[in-house]
């Protein structure tokens, strides 16, 4: 199971990790599962209608019945990362040995002479016995991989827990200086709660971590240039952050250079978690 690849100016980067399709996940899980399962297949199929995808929002901070994905960690998978040539195919990827891990979502990646530089929220495991997705901390990573002798080094970059990273946009595939993560609230049984916005500074080696108050959870936060040639760090970061206290979310803006916050939308219901957004700016 691939969840996301990378782009550089060169080459697309595909994540083989241990993970794994197993059905049997499934049949082992009821008839409630099942049912589920076959809905998913079916929305990820067919374009939801309207009013289903407005009752799927309205219901999603009701509890929901709990089913196994069909997936698990295999061991056994050797994980590696494929680089394959954007003007190639796949007879021409080139693979490069990493420790067993899962990355949902990467930060960005870019060339570097002869190197290929990866920026990655690493989770250690995932899909226990279970089914369950999220079963560990996560921790942002950078990965090289020297083209010269075909090797790949690992380096820890923050281990705390977070997910979620995203860099100014006009920056993907290129050399960054800046991203943005969710960060985690810890827990026994996976990486927690969403509890803060973590700005990263990869050339200070530096951070600084913002949050929103008691009883909120961020999301994923998306930087927007002041100008479309502004330097990587002067804009804003917007992201949606819920209040379970009221139980609706704020669309919430930050000063990218100092996140002190410039502005804050609130919204007349609850936006749930794991949404990813863009900025579009109007024409002209």
């Amino acid at each position: 199971m691939m969840h996301d690849f990378s782009l550089t100016e060169r080459f697309v980067v595909i994540y083989d990790l241990p993970v794994v399709r197993d059905l049997s996940v499934l049949a082992k899980s009821g008839p409630a599962k099942s049912i589920a399962a076959r809905l998913t297949r079916f929305a990820s199929q067919h374009a939801m209608p309207g009013p289903v995808a407005g009752a799927v929002m309205r219901g999603s901070s009701r509890p929901q019945p709990k089913f196994g994905w069909p997936y698990r960690w295999d061991p056994k998978h050797q994980a590696r990362v494929g680089l394959m040539p954007r003007d190639g195919d796949a007879s021409q990827i080139r693979w490069f040995e990493v420790q067993p891990c899962f990355v949902y979502h990467p930060l960005n990646a870019y060339d570097d002479a002869n190197t290929v530089v990866l920026d990655v929220a690493r989770l250690g495991s995932t899909y226990n016995d279970k089914g369950d997705p999220f079963t560990d901390t996560k921790s942002l990573d950078r990965w090289t991989i020297d083209l010269s002798d075909g090797t790949l080094r690992e380096q820890r970059l923050d281990d705390r827990s977070q997910d979620f990273p995203r860099v100014d946009d006009r920056l993907v595939g290129k050399r960054h200086r800046f991203g943005y993560t969710v960060g985690f609230q810890p827990a026994a049984d996976g990486f927690g709660t969403p509890d803060a916005l973590v700005k990263h500074d990869l050339i200070a080696d530096s951070s600084t971590t913002v949050s929103f108050g008691p009883y909120t959870e961020p999301g994923e936060f998306v930087f927007v240039p002041t100008t479309s040639d502004a330097p990587e760090d002067d804009g804003i970061v917007m992201g949606f952050v819920y209040d379970k206290s009221t139980d609706r979310s704020d669309l919430v803006m930050l000063d990218a250079s100092s996140l002190e916050r410039v502005a804050t939308v609130h919204l007349p219901a609850r936006v749930p978690h794991g949404f990813h957004g863009n900025w579009l700016p109007t024409a002209g």
